[in-house]
């Protein structure tokens, strides 16, 4: 039996939370931007702290956070000779940068990103970019065996690492794995392009986790389906019997640090910069909208979209202003440089053609935000613009919504994940400029009670399923599905036992025969009678 002090947490990403950033000769921790950093850090500082321990399913000793490092190695060991205070352990993991680029820009970024996401004409099929993906997912599978004690949990996240949880598997039998996906499971229509060798491997990778976790319903069902076409296991209740375990899929949309982001308006200095913004757009009404730079985010369709809304409703020129931050990204693949070219020159055509000496209707900045910025623009915003063209859940939607005072407009993208939670929201279809527009209008002309009502709504689901919810579901199910499994095993023939129960059976004089009738003579029945 292991105790709760010695149980450790092994989380495994791609990349670590941090970045090292080296500045007269002094070494600094900065935080990598994305959702899963952003939910699970802020899991970490929140258990760490005092909160109500009653909402953890499973109690940790120690946590540890594995991940490929974006610095060099010399760097990190000066690091260690005077690390900084955390609520968890950095584990690094340093790959050669050949053949992370063929993995991680190659594999991927050119090839599950775009597939998963519904973008097939992008989808790069090259053998040498699997190779490396074989090769780095086996460095980290290598690394976490090394790495494990009994009793430990590991907890893997996301598309790069597809192949791991079976990797696992196959050098320690009962490990306790989950595994989750940030990004969608697309339709096997879709999944289906991939080379077979491919999706075999993939989906067999997958079902080496004990648990395997999605955003949403329908992203469960795909993967259930893609399941049973790829590998013929059927499922029972989203429980899948193969290799005698279970492996059960089931959903649960990430939250938010609810806590973090509602209580930023009383920050001193969130409300110096949202003074500002108000300030230096006066009697406006202002639009935002915050992405990394990816294709995915339809951010040239949501300018059309918001220049469609300024030629159908003229009342609103110089009336309203539309702050467009985009986060750089993935920069060395050249779909997202032309992305950005076609950002830069759409934002150039919208203001030359509305814009005024006194006024101009895009705002745009290419950089990153910090909390302090981010919190200051929900808080300043009139009307939040999300309208990705897919998205696994989109958390800067559920953070808006969060931070917002009692006031405040969500228009979001009814092909992202958090679209499924946030029905309160003015839901529209990316791809049509007009229905936008429209959205646009209903949001800035929407009245103030009506805001306040919707809101209140979604702003109590957050705070109800938050980010330490989110974990403490997932790992609390992670746990009974353990438990699930010791029950089970009792019910599967081993090889040997096989072998020798066939020999007796060979052997013997007299023989009886037992045999259950529902579901092995004859298939299950909705209806008895049947």
């Amino acid at each position: 039996m292991v105790d709760s002090i010695s149980k450790r947490l092994i989380l495994v990403s791609n990349r670590l939370p941090f970045q090292l950033v080296e500045k007269d000769g002094e070494i600094a921790l900065k935080q990598s931007d994305g959702g899963l950093v952003t939910a699970l850090k802020g899991y970490f500082e929140q258990e760490a702290g005092d909160v109500d321990q009653s909402r953890n399913a499973e109690q940790f000793g120690e946590k540890i956070w594995v991940g490929s490092a974006d610095f060099p190695e010399k760097r990190w060991n000066k690091y260690l000779q005077k690390p900084a205070p955390q609520s968890f352990h950095i584990d690094a993991l340093f790959i050669n940068p050949k053949s992370y680029n063929k993995y991680y820009n190659g594999f991927c970024n050119a090839t599950l990103w775009p597939l998963f996401h519904y973008f097939p004409s992008y989808v790069v099929y090259d053998e040498t970019f699997f190779e490396e993906y074989e090769k780095v997912n086996q460095l980290f599978a290598n690394h976490i065996i090394d790495l494990v004690r009994p009793g430990d949990t590991i907890w893997i996240h996301d598309y790069q690492l597809f192949l791991v949880p079976q990797m696992i598997r196959e050098r320690i039998p009962d490990a306790t794995i989950g595994f989750f996906l940030h990004i969608p499971f697309p339709s096997f229509e879709v999944f289906r392009l991939l080379h077979r060798p491919w999706k075999e491997k993939i989906i067999r990778g997958i079902l080496g986790a004990d648990l395997v976790g999605f955003h949403t319903h329908e992203y469960v069902q795909h993967f259930l389906k893609a399941v049973r076409m790829v590998t013929g296991y059927d499922h029972h209740y989203r429980v899948i019997e193969h290799d005698n375990r279970l492996t059960k899929a089931e959903l649960y949309p990430l939250g938010v640090d609810y806590d973090k982001f509602n209580g930023s308006g009383k920050r001193e200095d969130v409300t110096a910069v949202k003074e500002t913004i108000v300030k230096n757009f006066p009697d406006k009404k202002i639009i935002f909208s915050v992405d990394r730079l990816d294709y995915t985010k339809g951010i040239t369709h949501r300018l059309s979209g918001y220049e469609q809304f300024l030629e159908n409703y003229p009342e609103w020129r110089e009336n309203v202003v539309f702050i467009l931050v985009v986060v750089p990204s993935r920069q060395i693949i050249s779909k997202y440089n032309e992305r950005l070219k076609l950002i830069e020159e759409q934002v150039g055509s919208l203001n030359g053609k509305f814009s005024t000496l006194s006024w101009q209707p895009v705002i745009y900045r290419y950089s990153s935000l910090d909390f302090t910025e981010l919190c200051a623009l929900y808080e300043a915003a009139n009307v939040g613009l999300i309208t990705p063209l897919r998205d696994g859940m989109n958390l800067v939607a559920k953070e808006y919504v969060a931070s917002s005072p009692d006031h405040g407009v969500l228009i979001l993208s009814e092909l992202a994940g958090a679209a499924i939670e946030m029905g309160e929201a003015i839901l529209v279809n990316p791809l049509d400029a007009s229905e936008t527009a429209e959205a646009i209008n209903q949001a800035l002309t929407m009245p103030v009670l009506e805001q306040k009502r919707r809101l209140s709504v979604m702003r109590k689901r957050l705070q109800e399923y938050d980010v330490l919810a989110w974990v403490s579901d997932f790992l609390g199910q992670l746990s009974d599905i353990k438990s699930q499994q010791q029950q089970e095993h009792s019910k599967y023939l081993s090889p040997d036992m096989r072998k020798n129960l066939v020999h007796a059976y060979q052997k013997a004089r007299h023989r009886s025969l037992l045999l259950d009738y529902d579901g092995t003579l004859v298939p299950f029945a909705r209806n008895p009678r049947e």
